[in-house]
């Protein structure tokens, strides 16, 4: 395993990586990101380096620890909230956007296993969560404002409670498939199954249109 590389001297000018520097780097975030995504926070850097298709020791030369490598991880994961969160906000009904964005940052989590294994670690402390956390904020209280005051939603809504919809509807990993059931067509299946994707995306979605009917204002019967 290649030596850490050392920190820059106090004062040091830090000097952009040559181009071909900058590719590899790129090339190995990439590959880092799938990897993440399917194997989960601990996926080795190996098999990182074998599916960037470079030398482990360039997977170590661009990102030193396994802790700088979820960094830079992080780092992307904040432009894919911000990218949501103001594709939502951009929407005019509050119903809409409030669906876009729940549904968005649930799918997030969800597809990504290393994401949601951080997101659900109390242990694991992270300037990248924290500001990826920071970033849901706002645009949760937002959306929650406008569901009171123009979606006719439950006067006591917040967005701490949109956030814990993220989290809950992020929480549904997929089940592995029983076996024989991989190439199974949407014809072999029972006839009380509901229409699903491959991957159980549809209990997202189902469940999303569950708890946003639940959060309208309904009248209290007499």
């Amino acid at each position: 395993m290649p030596p850490p590389e050392q920190p820059s001297a106090p004062g040091a000018v830090v000097r952009p990586l040559r181009r071909d520097a900058q590719r590899n780097r790129e090339v190995v975030l990439r590959a880092a990101r799938r990897m993440f995504a399917v194997h989960g926070a601990d996926c080795s850097f190996e098999d990182i380096a074998r599916d960037a298709g470079v030398g482990v020791g360039t997977v170590y030369r661009r990102f030193p620890d396994r802790r700088a490598l979820i960094e830079a991880i992080l780092e992307q994961r904040v432009l894919d909230v911000d990218a949501a969160a103001t594709e939502a906000l951009g929407l005019d009904d509050p119903w809409a956007a409030a669906r876009l964005f729940v549904g968005s940052a649930a799918h997030m989590q969800r597809e990504d296993r290393g994401l949601r294994e951080l997101l659900h670690d109390p242990g694991f402390v992270s300037a990248g969560l924290a500001l990826l956390r920071r970033r849901l904020a706002p645009a949760a209280e937002e959306l929650a404002l406008r569901l009171r005051t123009g979606g006719s939603a439950r006067a006591d809504l917040t967005g701490r409670d949109l956030l814990v919809l993220v989290r809950m509807l992020g929480s549904l990993a997929p089940d592995p498939a029983p076996a024989g059931t991989l190439d199974r067509t949407p014809a072999d299946s029972p006839a009380d199954s509901p229409a699903d994707s491959p991957d159980g995306s549809g209990d997202v979605e189902r469940y999303l249109d569950l708890v946003l009917e639940a959060l309208r204002h309904q009248p209290a019967e007499r």
